[in-house]
C-alpha cells in the first residue's frame, strides 16, 4: 500500500510540474533586442571618434569650480556624438565637448553641451536621466568585467536652473549627492556648461599618476520640447548599457599638466 501511495504521489508530482512548466512557456515574455543602433550613415558626420580620453593631472593646480571655465581652456576633450538612439546626429540639436582634470583629491569634470532647446531639469538625480543632463562614468580597473566592481562610478549632473548657476542636483550610482559634490551651471540660448568637483571619496580612488590607464565613458540626456529625453548620445558605447556593463566603457589615460603645456 505504501508503494503504491508513493507512486501515485509522484504521479501527481509530474504533472504538477509539466503543468506550471506548460503555464510558465505560455506566460513567457520575448526578449525583443531593443533598436539600440541608429542607421549606418547617423556616423557619417560625427567626426573621427577620440581612442582615448584624458584625465589632466597636477597636484599643485586646480580649478576653482565658479562657473568661470577658463581654466579648461587649451586642454584636449572629447566629443559625445554616438548616438544610442534619437535619429542621425545632428550637431545643430545636441553636441557636446567633456573634459576631465584632477588633483590629488578631486577628479573635476567639465562639460560643453550645444542643445538647440535647452531646458530646466525638475527631476531628483536618481531619474534626471529622463530630462536635460550629463552623465560621467569612471574607473581605475581596467581589467575586462561587465557587473560594476567597487571602482566603478556613475557620475550624473543635472542642470535645474537658468539663472541660478549653484542650482543643480547629482547622483553617484544613483544615489544623491547633495552637498558632497560642488557644482556650477551657466546656461545660454544654445546650450549650457557644467563644471564639477567629484571627492575621490566618493569614487574608491586614493590617488591618479601621470599614465595610469583608466575607464570611463560620457553621455549626454537630451530631452525637447517640455517632454522626457528624446537623444541619448555617448562618446564611446553604441548601446543604452554603460550603467550596467563597465565593459563598454572606453579607454583614459593620465597625464601630467604640466607636461601638456598647460601652465
Amino acid at each position: 500500500m505504501k508503494k503504491q501511495n508513493f507512486v501515485i504521489a509522484g504521479m501527481l508530482s509530474g504533472a504538477v510540474m509539466m503543468l506550471l512548466s506548460s503555464c510558465l512557456a505560455i506566460n513567457a515574455k520575448k526578449i525583443v533586442e531593443p533598436p539600440y543602433l541608429p542607421p549606418e550613415e547617423a556616423f557619417a558626420d560625427a567626426g573621427e571618434q577620440e581612442k582615448n580620453f584624458k584625465v589632466y593631472y597636477s597636484s599643485s593646480k586646480s580649478p576653482v569650480i565658479d562657473g568661470d571655465f577658463s581654466e579648461w581652456e587649451g586642454l584636449d576633450g572629447v566629443r559625445v556624438r554616438r548616438m544610442v538612439y534619437g535619429g542621425m546626429f545632428n550637431p545643430e540639436n545636441t553636441d557636446g565637448l567633456f573634459k576631465v582634470r584632477a588633483d590629488d583629491s578631486f577628479l573635476y569634470i567639465f562639460a560643453d553641451i550645444d542643445d538647440d532647446e535647452p531646458q530646466e531639469n525638475k527631476f531628483p538625480a536618481p531619474q534626471g536621466w529622463r530630462d536635460d543632463s550629463i552623465e560621467f562614468f569612471f574607473g581605475t580597473d581596467t581589467g575586462y568585467h561587465t557587473f560594476y566592481k567597487s571602482t566603478d562610478h556613475r557620475v550624473r549632473i543635472v542642470p535645474q536652473s537658468k539663472t541660478n548657476k549653484s542650482a543643480y542636483d547629482v547622483s553617484v550610482n544613483d544615489v544623491s549627492m547633495v552637498g558632497s559634490i560642488k557644482a556650477s551651471v551657466v546656461y545660454s540660448e544654445h546650450g549650457y556648461k557644467i563644471e564639477a568637483a567629484v571627492p575621490f571619496s566618493l569614487l574608491s580612488v586614493k590617488k591618479l599618476k601621470p599614465k595610469q590607464k583608466v575607464r570611463g565613458d560620457f553621455q549626454i540626456n537630451d530631452a525637447d520640447g517640455g517632454k522626457e529625453r528624446a537623444r541619448l548620445i555617448h562618446w564611446n558605447s553604441g548601446k543604452d548599457n554603460t550603467y550596467l556593463d563597465a565593459s563598454s566603457w572606453g579607454d583614459g589615460v593620465v597625464v601630467a599638466l604640466e607636461e601638456a603645456g598647460n601652465e
